[in-house]
This record gives C-alpha cells, sequence and structure tokens, in this order.
C-alpha cells in the first residue's frame, strides 16, 4: 500500500541540518571521568491507558539531532512513546508523551527528522477473532520537539524491532507473528520493507513484505547447525508460522534478521528481497566450560562437565561490513514458547537426566511435554535440522542417547555473514598480549556485584541486545546483560535500580582475536542500545544510550570513551575469576 502526505523532506532537513553542524563547528567537551552523563526516570510517566496500569514506556529508544539540539523518542510495551530532551545531557526532561490509546508500541527508529513508531492493536493476542495486523507511524519532529502524524503503513503480524537504512530510504520491520494467547491461531512472521520516496512535500510510503520459505525449499540455503522447527501439531504447518523475527541489521546488501525460537539467522537479500539463507546458530556444550546451572547450590558455583547443551536462542543482533566482509554479531538470550497450556520448558527434576542439576529448564516438545530436546548423535548428518530429535521420557536417565537442551548460551556470540560460519564465542579463551583469560558474561557479573544467582537455572544473564559499531579506527560489540541484579560482592551494594544492569564491551575489529575490553554498570535490566554519532552529539563526543525497561524504566546517556577508559576491564583481568585454570573455557 502507499500513502502520500504533504511535509516538508525530511532528507532536504537533514541536509541542512547537518550542514549547519559542520558550520556550527560544536564545540567538543573534554571526556568525563564518570561514563554516566544523565539518567530520565519515566516510571512516573508510564500509566498504560489501555490496561489502567503500569506500563513499560522505555524498552527502546532513539534519538533526533536538529541544529544544537537532541531529542529522544522511547517506546516499548505499552501505549505510550516519551519525548524528551537532552540537549544537556546532564540535565535531561521529559517534554511529552504521545498516547496510541488502542495500540501497544514495541520499537521506534529515527532517520532526520523522521521517526517511525511500531505499533500492535492492543487486542492482538486474544481467542476467538482474526489477528490484526499491525502499522508503522510515521512522524516528523520540529526545532521545538513537536511532532505530526505523516503516514501510516500496515504491516505484517505483531511488529517488533524495526530500523532505518543507512540512507534513510527504506524502513526494515521484523514481524514476530507469534501465536494468540491459547494457541489456537499462528500468523507468519515476516518482514516488511517500506520504502521511502517522493520529495520537497510530498513523501510516498510503500509496503512490501518478505516471508520465510519452508527449510526444503531449493531456493534457501542452510547453513550453520542447529536450525530449529517447533510449534503447536495442529497449528503449526509451515516454517513461516513457526519463525517468530525479533531484531535486524543491516549490513554488506543483507538484511540478518533473528529467528529466536528457531535457533536461526535469516539471511534477505536487499537487491532482492528474498530469504537466500538460514544460518542455524548452533550451541554451546556445558559440559567444556565453567558454568553455574543451579540456583540451589549456595550462590556462584561454577562446574565443568555439566552433560547439557546451550542452544544460542539469539535476540538482538548487530551486523557490519569490514572489508569485503560481513559479520554479525548476536546476544544469544534463549527463549520459552508458553502460550496457554502450550509450554515447551520443564525442569530436569521432572525428566530424569544424570549429570544435569535437577532446577535447570530443559526444551521439551509442547504438545508432550514428557518428550526432552536433545542433541542427537547423528552428526555426521549434513542437513542442519537434524541435529536434535525427541526423545521420549525413559524409565532410566542410562538409556537416554541424546545430551539435553536448554534455553540460550548465555554468551554473545560472532559469525561469518556469508558463510555462516561461527567465528567467536565469549565462552571461548581470550588470548590479550599472550595472556589466555576467561571472560565469559558470568563471570565478568559475578566480579562486577551483579551476577542473579536465581537465574542461574534460567537463561543466566540473559544476553538481550548487542550493537556494533567504529570508534576510534577501532570496531567494538556491546552487549546488553537483561538479567543482573545488585547483589552485594563486597562493601556496599549498587542500587537495584540505577546500577543493577550490566554492558560487557568486547573488541571486534579483528574477528579472529576478540578481546575483552571492560563492563559498565547502567540501569537495570538493560534492552535497547543507540550509539549517538560525536557530530550529532550535544557535547561532541560519542554517546552510548540505554534504555531499561521493568523497575527501571529509564533512558541514560553514557560517554563512550569514558566506558572504555573506566578502568574496569583491567580490575576484572586481574581477579582470579578470569583465571581460565580456575573456571574452563571453550577452546578458540
Amino acid at each position: 500500500m502507499s500513502v502520500i502526505f504533504p511535509i516538508a523532506s525530511y532528507r532536504s532537513i537533514k541536509y541542512f541540518q547537518d550542514l549547519f553542524g559542520k558550520l556550527r563547528r560544536r564545540p567538543v567537551t573534554p571526556a568525563p571521568q564518570v561514563p554516566l552523563l544523565g539518567r530520565l526516570d519515566l516510571s512516573g510517566s508510564s500509566k498504560d491507558s489501555n490496561l489502567g496500569e503500569d506500563g513499560l514506556v522505555a524498552e527502546i529508544s532513539a534519538s533526533v539531532a536538529i541544529g544544537n539540539r537532541l531529542y529522544t523518542i522511547s517506546s516499548g510495551g505499552s501505549n505510550l512513546v516519551s519525548i524528551s530532551d537532552w540537549s544537556v545531557p546532564t540535565s535531561p526532561r521529559l517534554l511529552r508523551q504521545l498516547d496510541l490509546s488502542g495500540f501497544d508500541t514495541t520499537s521506534v527508529a529515527t532517520f532526520g527528522n523522521l521517526i517511525a513508531i511500531a505499533a500492535t492493536p492492543d487486542n492482538y493476542a486474544a481467542s476467538g477473532t482474526p489477528t490484526p495486523v499491525s502499522q508503522i507511524r510515521f512522524y516528523s519532529i520540529n526545532l521545538a520537539g513537536t511532532v505530526k502524524e505523516v503516514g501510516v503503513v500496515n504491516t505484517g503480524f505483531l511488529t517488533d524491532s524495526i530500523l532505518f537504512s543507512a540512507d534513510g530510504r527504506q524502513l526494515y520491520a521484523a514481524n514476530e507473528g507469534s501465536p494468540n494467547d491459547d494457541y489456537s491461531v499462528d500468523p507468519i512472521g515476516s518482514v516488511s520493507i517500506i520504502t521511502i520516496s517522493g520529495k520537497g512535500r510530498n513523501l510516498r510510503f510503500s509496503e512490501a513484505e518478505v516471508t520465510f520459505p519452508d527449510l526444503d525449499d531449493s531456493s534457501v540455503d542452510l547453513l550453520g547447525s542447529g536450525i530449529r522447527f517447533s510449534g503447536k501439531t495442529g497449528v503449526t504447518t509451515s516454517f513461516a508460522q513457526d519463525a517468530e523475527p525479533e531484531y535486524g541489521s543491516a549490513a554488506g546488501g543483507y538484511l540478518f534478521v533473528t529467528l529466536q525460537e528457531n535457533n536461526t539467522v535469516a539471511r534477505i537479500d536487499l537487491a532482492t528481497n528474498q530469504v537466500e539463507a538460514y544460518i542455524g546458530l548452533g550451541w554451546v556444550d556445558y559440559s567444556q566450560v565453567s558454568v553455574d546451572l543451579d540456583d540451589k547450590d549456595g550462590g556462584f558455583n561454577p562446574l565443568t562437565g555439566q552433560n547439557v547443551v546451550g542452544l544460542r536462542m539469539a535476540d538482538g543482533i548487530g551486523a557490519w561490513e569490514q572489508g569485503r566482509n560481513v559479520y554479525f554479531v548476536t546476544a544469544n538470550e534463549g527463549d520459552a514458547r508458553e502460550y496457554g497450556s502450550y509450554v515447551d520448558e520443564e525442569r530436569n527434576k521432572k525428566l530424569g537426566f544424570a549429570d544435569v542439576p535437577s532446577q535447570l529448564k530443559l526444551i521439551v516438545n509442547g504438545n508432550d511435554r514428557s518428550q526432552a530436546l536433545v542433541l542427537s548423535d547423528n552428526l555426521g548428518e549434513s542437513n542442519p535440522t537434524n541435529d536434535f530429535v525427541f526423545e521420549p521420557a525413559p524409565q532410566s536417565p542410562a538409556t537416554r542417547t541424546g545430551t539435553p537442551v536448554s534455553f540460550g548460551s548465555r554468551s554473545l556470540s560472532l559469525f561469518d555473514g556469508i558463510t555462516g560460519e561461527l567465528v567467536w564465542d565469549s565462552w571461548m579463551t581470550d588470548d590479550i598480549d599472550g595472556v589466555e583469560y576467561n571472560t565469559s558474561l558470568q563471570n565478568i557479573a559475578q566480579f562486577a556485584g551483579l551476577y542473579d544467582d536465581g537465574r542461574s537455572d534460567d537463561k543466566g544473564v540473559e544476553p538481550e541486545s548487542v550493537v556494533v559499531f567504529e570508534y576510534n579506527s577501532r570496531f567494538y560489540a556491546v552487549g546488553s546483560l537483561e538479567r543482573t541484579t545488585a547483589g552485594a560482592k563486597t562493601g556496599t551494594p549498587p542500587d537495584p535500580v540505577t546500577e543493577g544492569g550490566l554492558l560487557a564491551i568486547y573488541d571486534v575489529t579483528d574477528v579472529n582475536d576478540v578481546d575483552f575490553v571492560t563492563y559498565q554498570q547502567v540501569s537495570r535490566s538493560p534492552e535497547g542500545l543507540e550509539v549517538i554519532k560525536a557530530s550529532q552529539s550535544p557535547t561532541g563526543r560519542v554517546l552510548l544510550g540505554v534504555s531499561a525497561e521493568f523497575d527501571s524504566n529509564s533512558v541514560e546517556y553514557l560517554d563512550f570513551g569514558a566506558i572504555v577508559n573506566n578502568g574496569n576491564g583491567a580490575a576484572y583481568l586481574n581477579s582470579s575469576f578470569a583465571d581460565p585454570t580456575i573456571y574452563a573455557t571453550l577452546p578458540v
């Protein structure tokens, strides 16, 4: 569909704002000693008019720089969209909120002065009614921070993350297509590609939908390993229905989209708008690493030799082009399906596996929860979908022939975007200047005093999102850890809301020699990450924006140079937690 609205061209505005910024020569402020510049608490402005209760208003944020002003638009999980002024990062202020009553907003993206907001009808998951499609609502914002709606485009089912192309001519939307509450309907997942055209006061929006072919389609390459097909028998009959796109990232002429529950990244050729490859993300063998999988063992207690694997099941993704190569990093959260009576997770104490913590949540057949998903013995088969099989519950654990599978790998992973090859995982041994270290996410969180042992049996720190960007001629990957808390290491514990979250930063310039750089405490449950370029930043320096959900409901901006130099990395590497002779790691 196409819609036409008379507004000033946002590309023209961006051209003049960039030109104006260059002429102004915005002064660069000195590097701050403390990375955190400012924090805006939105918890007092989170009342959801749809439900009459507090909602989420800060899952995802995106900014607009106009002249000497920086505006941030935040959304996610409620009908409210918050617009805040960060022109002075140390003194942010909430300006106003848009009320999209009847809709839940899930994501926001910006380019120039154009704002895109993903909105899904709040009756999406209701049973007994046709599943409604989502919308992208486009707005323009002016120098005063006032917004005006300029277009509405229908997309697919349950739009999740959205992002603009580098030139702003397209918007990519991941339509998750989750089942309804009682799993009587399973809409297809898809990707909407919205093309923006026109000049002056006439912008046009046209939408094309990319659907997901079945795994045996000859037009699609199957790369990697561990591609998973699940779903409810009699309801989910195609891979398009089973696919639930979460995040997307574009690089090198491709759009990479995570299909979390399928343990897969779909590679879409943007020249043809066709899915050309499914990349299975594989798993981590927990028997080889020191990992805490038990929340009933008296605290942080990583062990090796635990006979279980963690399926990566990535949520966030960050792709980039480096020379002639294209890579992506995934945040391997893991995710169960729970819809009414359909549940595909079970605790091991009901499944009877040996050498596996009794409280660990494992993947089971949602139609028959006595059947556990296991890593099969048929690893020589060429089809990566055959790496996993469902095995009926045995009379004795000794009769099992496969290794049980848990949700998420508690790690960040780096893949070659063309071959699908795993290049690096944060469980691997980190060689820095000839010295070997353990720089796993759980050990970093424990050293920071933020590891939540109550989550050891349930996906651990839950890596949520990741961004990859260039800074001072180096490429950095920043991952957010959703499930950390404020358990004190020594002394006074951090504040559980304002300091209970964690970021982990790695240097990925040399993909064959990825190095841990540092970590940074942020507000609890960090979800969205955004990089503000120095040319758009009110400080003249690169900023990292963090949106935190749940009880934080906050937006904060940090100076990235100050994060790199915060000293946390050196302190961690000097600790016993970084010693791979104490805490086993995967070989490189």
